[in-house]
C-alpha cells in the first residue's frame, strides 16, 4: 500500500479540507433543507475532477470515481439538527478555529466526515489506488430523521449493491462494526369520550394505557444482553392524546415507544414482545412513520424500523480496516462498536452489505452546543478511507 503517499497528499490537501469543511459549516443545512449544501458539494465534486457527480432523484449527492467490477460506497450525511435552546460560545454556523480545533454544528455530525471523505476520494483518483472498484462518495439528507432511507433511495435507483460500505461518522478514529439499532413504536388506546364529570360511563384510554406503561418499565428491565452490543431498552418518550375538550375523556391515548435493539431482537419480535406486557392485546401497535417533504419538493417517508448490525471481529473489511490503519499509522486501532443508529442499519442491518464505521471527532459531541472537531483528526481519518481503499484494492 502507498502509506507515505498518501499522507503526503493528505497534507498537501490539509487547507483545502479545512477550508471546504468551514465553508459548509457556515450552511445551515437543517432536515429537509439541504439543497444549498448539495449545490456546494457539487461545485467541490466539479474542482476535484470526480469521474461522474449524480443528483439522485431523492436529493443525495453523490461522486464517482473509477469504474472496477467491485464496488465500495463512503457515505456521510450533509443534514444537521438545529441548534435551538443551546448556548454556544460561538455562532455554530461560522466555523471558528481556535488551539487546533474547528467550532461549529456539523463538524463532527457529520460534515467534518464527509469532508474527509471528500478529498480521500481525490487522492484516490490522484494515486489511482483503486483500479479494481468503482468508488461512490456520498453526500446523503435527511439522517438526522430517518437514517437509512436516504442512502437506500440511491443504492435502489441505481440498482447498486455495494461490496463494501463505509459510514463516515464520528468514532473518535476507531473503528466500528456494528451498531444498536431503533425503532419507533406507537400503542394507540382508543376510548370512550364521556364528559368528564360523569367519566364512569366511558372509558378513559390513558387509564387502559396505565397497566402497560408499567409493565413496560419491567420489560425495560428485563430485555436479555446481546453477547456483542449489550443490552437493548425500551422506553416511553411521549402520550399524545385526542380530545374533544378537557372537559372530556380523551377518545384515544398514543404512547410512542422508543425501542433500541441488537440481533436479538427482529421486525416482528420487537412488535410481539410489546403485545405481551399488560393491556398489549388492546392497544394497536405499529412502526411509527417518518413523513415531510424533502428541499426537492418530493415526499419522503420511511417506516422507523432501523436493525442492529455487527460484523465478526476476523471479518475481511475489518482486517482491512486494521492492516490499513496499522500500515498508515504504525499502531493497531481500536476494534469497537457505535451505541447509536447509522445509515449502517439500511446497508448491512436490512441488505447484509459488508460494512464498517468510522469517523473524527468525540461521540459525545453529536447535537452538542460547542460541538468541535481536532484539525488534526479530519487529517487521520482522510488517511485511513483513502488507505482503506487502496487495501481493499490490492486483496481483490
Amino acid at each position: 500500500m502507498k502509506s507515505e503517499e498518501i499522507l503526503s497528499a493528505v497534507q498537501e490537501y490539509k487547507d483545502d479540507i479545512i477550508l471546504f469543511l468551514a465553508d459548509i459549516v457556515g450552511i445551515k443545512s437543517i432536515t429537509c433543507n439541504e439543497e444549498k449544501i448539495v449545490d456546494r458539494v457539487k461545485e467541490e465534486m466539479k474542482t476535484l475532477e470526480y469521474d461522474e457527480i449524480i443528483q439522485d432523484k431523492f436529493g443525495n449527492i453523490i461522486g464517482r470515481i473509477g469504474n472496477g467490477p467491485s464496488v465500495l460506497v463512503f457515505d456521510a450525511h450533509l443534514d444537521v439538527v438545529n441548534v435551538d435552546g443551546q448556548d454556544w460560545d460561538t455562532d455554530p454556523f461560522n466555523a471558528v478555529i481556535k488551539d487546533g480545533n474547528m467550532y461549529g454544528r456539523g463538524t463532527v455530525d457529520d460534515k467534518g466526515p464527509f469532508a474527509c471523505t471528500l478529498f480521500a476520494g481525490k487522492i484516490i483518483k490522484d494515486l489511482n489506488l483503486t483500479d479494481k472498484y468503482t468508488v461512490y462518495v456520498v453526500g446523503s439528507i435527511v439522517e438526522e430523521e430517518c437514517e437509512g432511507l436516504a442512502l437506500g433511495a440511491f443504492l435502489e435507483e441505481f440498482n447498486i449493491s455495494p461490496d463494501h460500505v463505509v459510514i463516515a461518522e464520528s468514532s473518535e478514529l476507531e473503528i466500528c462494526r456494528g451498531h444498536k439499532g431503533r425503532a419507533q413504536i406507537t400503542a394507540t388506546f382508543k376510548g370512550k369520550s364521556v364528559h368528564a364529570s360523569i367519566h364512569h360511563s366511558g372509558l378513559n384510554p390513558i387509564e387502559s394505557a396505565l397497566p402497560f406503561l408499567r409493565g413496560l418499565i419491567e420489560f425495560d428491565q428485563s430485555i436479555p444482553e446481546d453477547p456483542q452490543l449489550g443490552k437493548g431498552h425500551a422506553t416511553v418518550v411521549d402520550i399524545r392524546c385526542e380530545s374533544l375538550s378537557l372537559s372530556s375523556l380523551p377518545t384515544s391515548a398514543k404512547v410512542i415507544i422508543d425501542r433500541r435493539t441488537t440481533p436479538l431482537d427482529s421486525y416482528n419480535s420487537i412488535i410481539e414482545d410489546l403485545r405481551r406486557l399488560p393491556n398489549g392485546d388492546k392497544c394497536k401497535l405499529e412502526y411509527a412513520v417518518w413523513e415531510d417533504n424533502g428541499y426537492k419538493g418530493n415526499n419522503l417517508r420511511g417506516e422507523e424500523y432501523f436493525p442492529a448490525w455487527v460484523l465478526s471481529e476476523d471479518h475481511p473489511l475489518i482486517l482491512a480496516g486494521a492492516d490499513s490503519y496499522k500500515d498508515l499509522f504504525k499502531k493497531d486501532p481500536v476494534v469497537t462498536t457505535w451505541g447509536f443508529s447509522t445509515n449502517g442499519n439500511y446497508t448491512m442491518g436490512k441488505n447484509g452489505f459488508s460494512t464498517i464505521g468510522f469517523g473524527p471527532g468525540e461521540m459525545a459531541l453529536c447535537h452538542m452546543e460547542n460541538e468541535h472537531v481536532v484539525i488534526d483528526d479530519l487529517l487521520t481519518a482522510t488517511g485511513f478511507y483513502a488507505g482503506l481503499a487502496a487495501k481493499l484494492n490490492e486483496s481483490c
